[in-house]
């Protein structure tokens, strides 16, 4: 549990790990995809969960950690720096 611009999260982190790169934060997604276009499905999830592993690197004060979403059944993965990151 953490506060976050005053707002109480409780928050489940699936993997935090650091190599030689820096830090990241992966959160696995195990849920399928049936639709036609694997590629359309796994950009809105990226747009969906951004805010979620935002959250997750604040806590962990680890703000310029890399983002990933990896989704084991589709042999998905996406990957992205902090919104911040993609501002500057």
């Amino acid at each position: 549990s953490t506060v976050i611009d005053g707002v109480r999260h409780n928050l489940v982190i699936d993997r935090m790990f650091e190599d030689l790169s820096g830090a990241w934060i992966v959160d696995y997604k195990t849920g399928g995809h049936e639709g036609a276009d694997p590629e359309r499905f796994l950009a809105d999830q990226e747009d969906r969960y951004r805010a979620q592993l935002e959250r997750y690197a604040t806590a962990l004060g680890k703000e310029g950690a890399r983002r990933g979403l990896y989704f084991p059944l589709l042999k998905g993965w996406r990957e992205w720096t902090s919104q911040k990151d993609d501002a500057s």
